[in-house]
């Protein structure tokens, strides 16, 4: 199933960008510039491959009503869960990355008042998100009960 693959392809990738991004913000390597940079570069794509992927699981649930196998009550729990995770993410970019995005423009600067509230709350937020596509990709890739 579409919704599978979505689920699980997207707990992957976030925390993959997780790991790779703490390891670049905390490396020595880079500057608090740098680390300005790094994060106004990623944080687009990370929200785009979110967005697609919670549509094509969406779109997958959606395809997969009424599957021999998939109750009601596991579709219904499926897609739920989905679009609280797709609101999550939208929210989180709408009103936690895009304004925290302008507190750090240009990069380099000095970090404003209301950054730190910000980052924590993208932080909680985003584990949030993958909380729920995490508990959504157990679900889905549970075993079906044969009857």
């Amino acid at each position: 199933m579409t919704a599978r693959f979505a689920l699980s392809a997207w707990v992957g990738a976030a925390v993959l960008f997780v790991i790779n991004g703490v390891l670049l913000v905390t490396s020595p390597a880079f500057d608090s510039a740098g680390r300005d940079h790094i994060a106004l570069i990623r944080f687009p794509p990370y929200y785009v491959t979110g967005a697609v992927l919670m549509g094509f699981t969406c779109a997958g649930l959606l395809a997969a009503r009424g599957l021999t196998g998939l109750t009601n009550r596991r579709w219904a729990t499926l897609l739920i869960l989905t679009l609280l995770a797709s609101a999550v993410i939208l929210g989180d970019y709408l009103w936690v990355y895009s304004p925290l995005a302008e507190l750090i423009t240009p990069p380099g600067s000095p970090r404003p008042q209301g950054f730190r509230t910000l980052h924590y709350a993208s932080e909680t937020v985003n584990s949030i998100q993958v909380a729920l596509c995490l508990i959504a990709a157990m679900i889905a890739n549970w075993p079906i009960r044969s009857r």
